[in-house]
């Protein structure tokens, strides 16, 4: 064969390239004259099939570069007016701008899709990502609400602050977010972080934006520049050059404005920012990807306050090499623990937009931040979706958010949601201060476990698997530094992630209404998946976290269509809502909508996919087509985890692996039975009793605190509100329609009676060995608890927590708050194990008698519908 030597070393220069210094070797685009498109290749064992791919099109496609942090994907330039742009095109990539077959080019196009080493050709299409919209000013309003000066005895918070760690900045007594003096509670609760010390060292948060002033007096001490890069203008350095480029530098002031008597200070004062710009001009999704995972060795946390346009019409996604960039971010970054994707939840709520049809915010690898004002009030422009982790400060009600600004000056005028993620980023980084090892997941969870819910009357709350509120308005809460940061110290990582893909439903059902509005007015299209335990298990899968739907659906107006998600136990998450000014005919093409509302759940049951018009709709015609239930979630075994691959059909995976289980049954073991026994069916966390609180000792307390429970094992899914769901059978067949997931055998039926008797006899056996008075696991629990749970009685903790708010145990108290005494509570609320039965006559949980139970704390009897009256878990608040 014969090659150029000129290419080889072009090739091998690529390949050399690393993390710090692949972006200086990109060679700049001319988007006036090419189109660039970007080929995946199976260069696993050898650079073969990237060389003969070179040499095969040499005299049509340039080769550029190597796709900066890919191994396997390589970037081609095409003149604008060649011939083969007819036809050239995605494949096996997004679903836009497919590769097609033309007339007069079949043999270059065979030539390209029968390469066996291609695995995909996605184009390069240049776009301009947008900032999220600005969010309106109203100066009276404004003017009212501006000028902070302590002068009374309201502004001491501030003062005390100032002094003790000698903050003298201008505006810090205007930073409202940080000490709010007007409406106090209302603000992240840090002082008492920085009291101790914590104020982000060590930790560098990568603010992907237009830009940073690096060279700012409020940012230099702070700035990284290792981790920084201009992808707009191909440079080291992401200085703003535009006139408005000050958005990524109010965000950057937000998180790490030095302590130094200019402007205000960070919320994380000693961490470290690094700037990625990518805002201000054209760019790649090759672009797009590497500013995703730039400086993964560098960068923990990737703080972005932009997205889709925010006008209630906008429909879009990131295209797929950004996606497995960012998961390439999960999988890798932080030493393998995982980088930090913070997005800003979107600006869009005038409009009537949804941050679920923006695809950054509902990926399951970001956390989305909502807004709330200075007075802890929903503002307008805020956008609600079933993504939302934990809503923070940010403008609204007339305020806005104080900070740093470009060319020296102090900005009054930040807000929006754009302000809020950067606030979120600089709290995590606190976080991760006082807990590097926390992973992704990790962070999550202890985010959304140590929230505050707030507007419970506003948000339409409902009680999750978690026992936490969860609003599609307000996530789990607001983000409280203290708490989180003191939740997040001692926690404890949960196993590695599992995934289910359930198969393609096809629904095939259709919804028409006239334009006089006439037709299936009411009509709902309603499809059940019907999920079996053994489907989880031959998946790994023990709890579930992130849930993901993808759809078809066609309709006349996309903004006309409704789409509801609910759960075996009971939670619905509202995907689609109604928009407008959506009047698309498009519909959802392979659209994937999210949620983290059913974090905690089992998975076991029904899981029901709704579908509607909107209730004025007028000529639109719906035809829902099919879709397909993914769940994310911790693993049964961290043994048996896997590296999640996105190209992957996990749905043959699941039919192989279940085909395989049913050729070749086990015959169940007394190991496996326990296994089983405690596998985790639903997530209730259990309130305690001041009873046993006293008997808990300080290390104890210490040691468990910022432990996941474990969850409560029961064969009804206890808390859900569909009955066939607490029913459903470990040998529920996947109600795909394909038939290829129904198992057993013939003997099926002699099995489960001969286990049933084994079954009544050890039960028997048990009970007769708890009666007995010298019973050694009797006397353990009488040490190591003043009582025992009996199954009828009513445990109030009316006494301990509030039944309104339970898990508010107040705001800025230092007169009266015991760190050691909250561990203990945090401890006891979030900590208390029970393995209870359910009895469908009393609706009620009993605690059981299993030996593996006696030697972990145990928990309240928990009377479900109390539970969700009040069911929320408690967690320190100190206060400044």
């Amino acid at each position: 064969m014969i090659f150029r030597v000129d290419l080889l070393l072009v090739v091998l220069h690529a390949l050399m390239s690393t993390t710090g210094a692949w972006a200086s070797e990109i060679p700049a685009r001319d988007y006036a004259n090419k189109n660039y498109f970007m080929v995946e290749l199976d260069t696993a064992s050898s650079s073969d099939p990237l060389t003969a791919f070179i040499n095969q099109h040499k005299d049509v496609y340039q080769f550029e570069h190597q796709a900066r942090g890919f191994d396997d994907h390589f970037v081609f330039s095409i003149p604008k007016g060649h011939e083969h742009n007819q036809f050239l095109g995605n494949y096996n990539s997004n679903n836009h701008h497919l590769m097609q077959k033309r007339q007069d080019f079949e043999q270059e196009y065979e030539m390209l899709v029968t390469n066996q080493n291609l695995k995909s050709i996605h184009m390069l299409v240049p776009r301009v990502l947008e900032r999220r919209a600005p969010v309106p000013v109203e100066p009276e309003e404004y003017n009212m609400a501006r000028g902070i000066i302590p002068i009374d005895s309201s502004q001491l918070p501030i003062k005390d602050a100032g002094e003790k760690l000698g903050i003298n900045d201008p505006i810090f007594a205007q930073q409202w977010h940080l000490i709010n003096t007007q409406f106090p509670g209302n603000d992240v609760n840090v002082t008492g972080l920085w009291y101790e010390g914590i104020t982000g060292e060590g930790v560098v948060t990568s603010v992907i934006d237009d830009g940073l002033d690096y060279e700012d007096a409020d940012l230099r001490k702070n700035f990284n520049k290792e981790g920084s890069w201009d992808f707009n203008d191909n440079t080291n350095l992401p200085k703003p050059r535009l006139f408005n480029d000050y958005h990524g530098t109010r965000c950057a002031g937000e998180i790490a404005a030095v302590k130094n008597n200019v402007c205000g200070v960070g919320v994380a004062y000693d961490s470290q920012v690094s700037g990625i710009r990518i805002l201000s001009g054209p760019l790649t999704p090759e672009d797009e990807a590497a500013a995703m995972i730039f400086g993964l060795d560098i960068n923990d946390i990737y703080s972005c306050s932009w997205g889709p346009t925010d006008d209630g019409r906008t429909l879009s996604a990131p295209e797929k090499i950004v996606k497995k960039a960012m998961l390439k971010g999960v999988q890798e970054g932080r030493e393998n623990k995982g980088s930090i994707y913070v997005f800003a939840s979107g600006n869009g709520g005038r409009s009537d937009d949804s941050c679920n049809f923006d695809g950054y915010t509902n990926s399951i690898y970001s956390i989305t931040v909502g807004a709330i004002d200075y007075k802890g009030l929903h503002p307008l422009y805020a956008e609600a979706c079933s993504a939302v982790m934990v809503v923070t400060y940010s403008s609204g009600s007339g305020e806005h958010i104080h900070t740093t600004d470009i060319h020296g000056k102090c900005s009054a005028q930040h807000g929006g949601t754009s302000a809020a993620a950067p606030l979120a980023a600089g709290i995590f980084s606190l976080v991760l201060q006082v807990n590097p090892d926390l992973t992704w997941r990790d962070l999550q969870y202890v985010a959304a476990l140590s929230s505050v819910p707030v507007n419970e009357k506003d948000g339409h709350y409902q009680t999750t698997a978690l026992g936490r509120q969860y609003s599609h308005k307000y996530g789990y809460g607001k983000v409280d530094a203290y708490r989180m940061a003191h939740f997040g110290k001692t926690w404890e990582n949960v196993k590695p992630q599992s995934w289910y893909y359930s198969d393609v439903i096809p629904v095939d059902k259709t919804i028409k209404i006239d334009s006089s509005g006439n037709g299936d007015k009411d009509k709902i299209i309603s499809s059940t998946l019907k999920i079996g335990k053994q489907e989880l298990d031959v998946m790994n899968l023990e709890r579930v976290e992130h849930v993901t739907v993808t759809v078809n659906i066609q309709s006349t107006f996309r903004g006309q269509v409704g789409a509801r998600l609910k759960s075996p136990f009971g939670v619905t998450s509202d995907l689609a809502s109604f928009r407008p000014h959506d009047i698309s005919s498009q519909g959802f093409v392979d659209w994937t909508f999210s949620s983290v509302a059913h974090w905690g759940e089992s998975g076991v049951g029904d899981w029901t996919l709704e579908v509607f018009n909107a209730p004025d709709s007028k000529g639109n015609d719906i035809k829902f087509v099919n879709w397909q239930l993914r769940l994310f979630g911790e693993s049964q075994a961290a043994e048996q985890a896997e590296t999640y691959d996105i190209d992957k059909d996990y749905a043959q995976v699941r039919r192989d692996r279940l085909e395989k289980s049913v050729a070749a049954p086990v015959e169940p073991s007394s190991s496996s039975s326990s296994s089983s026994t405690s596998t985790t069916e639903l997530q209730t966390f259990t309130t305690s009793t001041k009873a046993e609180e006293s008997v808990a000792s300080d290390d104890e307390s210490k040691e468990q605190e910022g432990k996941l429970p474990d969850l409560v094992s029961t064969t009804s899914a206890a808390a859900s509100t569909t009955s066939s769901a607490t029913s459903a059978p470990d040998d529920t067949e996947n109600d795909s329609g394909d038939g290829k997931n129904a198992y057993g055998n013939g003997h099926s039926g002699l099995y489960f009676m001969a286990l049933m008797a084994i079954g009544f006899i050890i039960i028997a056996a048990i009970m007769w060995f708890h009666k007995t008075p010298g019973s050694s696991r009797r006397r353990r629990r009488r040490e190591e608890y003043e009582f025992d749970i009996i199954p009828g009685e009513d445990y109030s903790d009316s006494e301990d927590v509030d039944s309104h708010d339970s898990f508010d145990l107040g705001h800025h108290n230092d007169d009266n708050f015991s760190l050691n005494e909250e561990r203990d509570r945090l401890y006891d609320d979030l900590n208390g194990e029970t393995l209870p039965d359910y009895h469908e006559d009393e609706e009620m949980f009993k605690i059981g008698d299993e030996e593996e139970d006696a030697k972990k704390p145990l928990g309240k009897k928990v009377n479900f519908q109390d539970d969700v009256t009040s069911g929320s878990v408690s967690a320190p608040s100190p206060g400044h």
